[in-house]
Order: structure tokens, then sequence, then C-alpha cells
């Protein structure tokens, strides 16, 4: 997603414009009270173990608007649908 999807125009100008990005990795393999950590934030926001899995928050509420559960990426898409989840968590 990272390479592809995220450089697209329809994707990266809404991410350069309106998002602030935040990653959470469990894949820190040498820390495993980390890996506990950050799996049972993930369990809380995402509901899911997917990777990668995107969460779009209100800062000022801390509300979750959109979800995507990607990848977006080819050959499975085009970004089209992420795009649109970008789009809709801004409603």
């Amino acid at each position: 997603m990272e390479v592809d999807v995220f450089h697209r125009p329809a994707v990266g100008g809404i991410l350069r414009e309106k998002f602030v990005e935040a990653r959470l990795h469990i894949d820190d393999f040498k820390h495993p009270d980390v890996i506990e950590r950050t799996t049972k934030l993930q369990d809380e926001l995402a509901g899911a173990r997917a990777t990668p899995y995107y969460l779009a928050i209100d800062p000022a509420t801390r509300k979750i608007k959109a979800r995507f559960p990607g990848p977006d990426a080819p050959p499975i898409g085009d970004g089209t649908r992420f795009a649109e989840f970008l789009t809709k968590s801004l409603r």
C-alpha cells in the first residue's frame, strides 16, 4: 500500500492534506511485552488481527470514523476503495 496506493493522486492528496499518520506495529519480536500491549490495543481499536488494517479516528472525539481492512493494492485493487474509505471518514 505504501509503495503503490498511497502515491496515487486520488489517495496521496487526501492523505497529505487531511490526515496524520500513526502506526501500530505488532512485530517487535525482541520485546514480547511490546507485542502484548500493541496486540491488546489493536484488538480494542480494530477488533481484528488482520494486517494491514486502517482506521480513521477523529482526534477530537477519538471516535472511529471509518475502517478499512486492507490491502487495496494491485493485483487486489487500484486504490479506489481506499480513497473512498478516506473520503467517507471525512464526513
